[in-house]
């Protein structure tokens, strides 16, 4: 049998598992499609994906925490931290999606990109300078927690890449074409 009738067979065993689940191959921890079949909007729905999940057990996880540590004080320090956290981390994906889907040149992808992450990091600066004398949360805590839930989304976006099958492209170069 040749690869181009394994390449047939697998494209249409994918082809009718989409039909079946109606979600456009987008299942969590399933294979991932083969090289140069995977989108940009794919991966980063994933990573989207796969981020909400672990912020949604984080949540639970410190919500629990904070209260053993400081009680209901300890809640509040952890809804503010994950709020930060979604701010920070969750944004950079949709960032991404969205920029390309503008199909951008790659300094005005790059400004773009840049301007984006000015403006979370700003967010947050003010969340943390707003929280400093707040005395209806522990503000230790609650830097620990949004250290902790961007070091889990980091994880998140790190798996999600490691996983991930994006094609390599060398374009040609000019001194290519004239060789030829």
């Amino acid at each position: 049998m040749s690869e181009d009738t394994n390449v047939n067979t697998d494209e249409k065993t994918a082809a009718a598992a989409d039909a079946k689940t109606g979600d456009g191959g987008r299942r969590l921890f399933a294979k991932p499609r083969r090289a140069g079949e995977e989108t940009v909007w794919d991966l980063m729905y994933r990573a989207i994906y796969q981020s909400v999940m672990f912020l949604l057990v984080f949540a639970v996880l410190s919500a629990i925490a904070g209260y053993m540590f400081s009680g209901i004080l300890g809640v509040w320090s952890a809804l503010v931290a994950i709020v930060a956290v979604v701010l920070l981390c969750l944004t950079n994906p949709v960032l991404v999606a969205v920029l390309s889907r503008m199909h951008l040149r790659p300094a005005a992808y790059l400004t773009w990109f840049l301007l984006g992450w000015m403006v979370k990091i700003g967010i947050v600066v003010v969340i943390l300078m707003g929280v400093q004398h707040a005395s209806w949360l522990n503000p230790k805590l609650c830097a620990v927690f949004m250290l902790i839930g961007a070091a889990v989304i980091l994880a998140a976006e790190i798996h999600t890449a490691a996983t991930s099958r994006v094609p390599y492209v060398d374009p040609p170069t000019k001194r290519d074409r004239d060789d030829d």
